[in-house]
């Protein structure tokens, strides 16, 4: 990555952490920076969701959720908190939390900055990934995509 790409990547990110929200195309200029930005992806959708297909770069962290009424986030609340320890996570990295459309990623997004961890979350979510027609990864090719540029270059020809 160059020092211009670099410069814009890092922009994207202090705005994203200050304003606690990322859109798909600022998110879709840091997955093309991936591994060299510094940041995770958070996916905090449960497994079934995450076998659907994920964004490239991003890192499965399953949570429950009642996937026939997907507006109860009392599942998701309750499972979060429980498997959610702060010491777990690294103060200096930034991370972007992802779900199926934000409302899970806004509960995340609280204990997060609760814990006085630097996250924004991905506005719409996977749904929004897709509506601006980027591809998901297979879940087990999701991290090897980042060693193809090509794939990700594919992936995100949107």
């Amino acid at each position: 990555m160059n020092d211009a790409a670099s410069t814009e990547v890092e922009s994207i990110l202090d705005k994203a952490m200050a304003t606690e929200m990322i859109s798909v195309e600022q998110l879709k200029r840091i997955v093309r920076a991936l591994p060299h930005a510094q940041v995770v992806l958070l996916d905090v959708r449960t497994g079934e969701e995450h076998d659907e297909g994920v964004i490239p770069g991003s890192t499965l962290y399953p949570c429950d959720h009642d996937l026939i009424d997907r507006e109860n986030t009392a599942p998701f609340t309750a499972d979060f908190d429980n498997k959610f320890d702060p010491t777990q996570f690294d103060a200096d990295t930034r991370y972007i939390l992802i779900c199926r459309t934000g409302p899970r990623t806004e509960i995340a997004l609280e204990r997060f900055l609760d814990a006085e961890l630097q996250a924004c979350e991905l506005i719409g979510g996977v749904n929004a990934w897709r509506e601006q027609g980027l591809c998901l990864a297979p879940p087990f090719s999701a991290q090897q995509m980042l060693e193809s540029p090509d794939s990700v270059d594919h992936c995100l020809s949107a």
